[in-house]
């Protein structure tokens, strides 16, 4: 029996489990972020590179978030996430492999993680 991707129907980051490559998100400028998301959500953990991003698009994970990413080590997953319910965008919010940075998450959770990368940490 075929089973379908899917993300999670998660709302809330405060419920929601956080996934990275890595935490030394300083070394790109980024560290900020990194400790807004870990204070706004309720579990983190690092997982090698698309692995994270694949845990998302199977309902595994909430978000999926990189500081650095090239385009070989992401383009697979803007078809993988959009076909399991979810997006895969850079940190401004476009739908791109080509801007360094990623994301992986549900369409419910996608727009308070855009206002936590882009510096805006006033939401629960």
């Amino acid at each position: 029996e075929l089973i379908r991707a899917a993300v999670t129907t998660q709302s809330s980051l405060k419920d929601a489990t956080f996934c990275t490559t890595t935490p030394r998100w300083d070394a790109y400028g980024k560290q900020d972020a990194y400790e807004a998301l870990m204070d706004k959500t309720k579990l983190a953990r690092g997982w090698g590179d698309c692995y994270g991003h694949i845990l998302v698009a199977t309902g595994r994970a909430d978000l999926m978030v990189d500081p650095e990413l090239s385009p070989w080590d992401c383009a697979a997953l803007v078809p993988i996430l959009r076909e399991a319910g979810g997006h895969f965008l850079d940190w401004s919010g476009e739908e791109t492999i080509y801007t360094g940075d990623g994301f992986s998450v549900n369409a419910a959770l996608k727009n308070d993680v855009l206002q936590v990368l882009s510096g805006k940490n006033d939401i629960v």
